[in-house]
């Protein structure tokens, strides 16, 4: 029994030595992958800048209407498609209303001074027909100067030169807080009542329903980037919404200023297709879009966007040598969303590493 005993404690101590040992090994630790740089490679093509548009086809463009003055629309009598007539009343501005009110005022002030004169006048003539004395004819002519005298300086009190006026004077400056059709046509552009304005934002557009061009809208998001680098009678292909497998070709008519003829304010591009409208080609209300080709470039070196870095005022890229990463300065040329041309720094074939 006493062999058993310490047979089963010397047993228990060489496990409880063993189990301390195993305790105290360091195990290696696991070791954590090397990330994998994306690498490019200089290539040699084409790279071409193009502007896409979305428009629609309309009426042609005969005339642009504009108020006189600066002001608030308060009525616009006429919408796009309307056909109006030369003469016809499109819109009125807000201050048309202050100016009728004043020029109502001024004819009373006005008229009051010109019955003055008339009733002179006509007493003084009534005088000469009656055979009145010299002296009562003397005194009535010096009535009628001072009616006369009395008119001039009312109209100059408002304003008006007393030489050159005209009743219709009074009604041109109504005139001027209003626009008419300057001749028949169809309206392809009409302002918006509550629309703010001056004397050279376009208000209205007259069109000719029988001839038709394409009119597509610049991207707000870029400015005049695109706009600058274009010009009237440049290129432009033309596909239609609901036939993108037949291209149409044509020319830019009219841009805005100071790019081009238009209105400043004008954020359109206005184009003529060389083909006659038809129902094989394209028909009024037809969307499309247009691709006008900015600028191109054939047989470049070039790189993705991703591969070109800027830091410190430096443009660069980086590449593997013998002593490790390195940083090459590049100097760019043409870019787009997916290629950007190396003028100098690289040459073709060369392989540039993500940083």
């Amino acid at each position: 029994m006493n062999k058993f005993l310490t047979l089963t404690l010397a047993l228990s101590l060489l496990l409880s030595a063993c189990g301390t040992g195993a305790a105290g090994v360091e195990t290696a630790p696991t070791p954590y992958p090397t990330p994998i740089k994306e690498t490019f490679t200089v290539q040699r093509g084409d790279i071409v800048i193009e502007a896409k548009l979305s428009g629609r086809v309309t009426p042609l463009a005969l005339y642009t209407v504009y108020f006189e003055m600066n002001g608030q629309v308060s009525e616009s009598f006429v919408n796009v498609n309307d056909v109006v007539t030369e003469g016809q009343l499109l819109g009125e501005l807000v201050e048309a209303r202050e100016i009728k009110a004043k020029a109502q005022e001024m004819q009373n002030v006005i008229r009051r001074v010109q019955i003055d004169l008339e009733i002179a006048t006509l007493t003084l003539e009534q005088y000469r027909s009656q055979g009145k004395s010299q002296a009562e004819i003397r005194i009535q002519e010096l009535q009628v100067e001072l009616a006369q005298m009395a008119l001039d300086e009312s109209l100059l009190s408002l304003g008006i030169d007393p030489e050159t006026y005209t009743p219709d004077d009074i009604d041109s400056q109504v005139a001027q807080a209003r626009a008419f059709a300057p001749a028949d046509g169809t309206i392809i552009a009409a302002v918006s009542a509550g629309r703010k304005l001056n004397s050279s934002t376009t208000a209205y557009v007259l069109g000719d329903p029988n001839k038709l061009e394409i009119v597509v809208q610049l991207d707000e998001s870029k400015g005049d980037d695109e706009v600058r680098e274009m010009f009237e009678g440049m290129p432009v292909i033309v596909t239609l919404d609901a036939a993108p497998d037949k291209p149409l070709s044509g020319k830019i008519r009219q841009l805005p200023s100071p790019y081009g003829t238009g209105d400043s304010e004008d954020r359109t591009v206005h184009i003529l297709l060389d083909a006659a409208p038809s129902a094989t080609t394209y028909q009024n209300g037809d969307k499309v879009t247009a691709v006008i080709q900015l600028a191109s470039k054939s047989d470049v070196l070039w790189l993705p966007p991703d591969a070109i870095r800027t830091a410190g005022g430096r443009t660069f890229v980086i590449i593997n040598s013998e002593a490790g990463p390195k940083r090459v300065d590049v100097e760019l040329g043409l870019q787009t969303r997916d290629m950007v041309e190396i003028v100098s720094g690289l040459d073709e074939g060369q392989v540039v590493v993500s940083p």
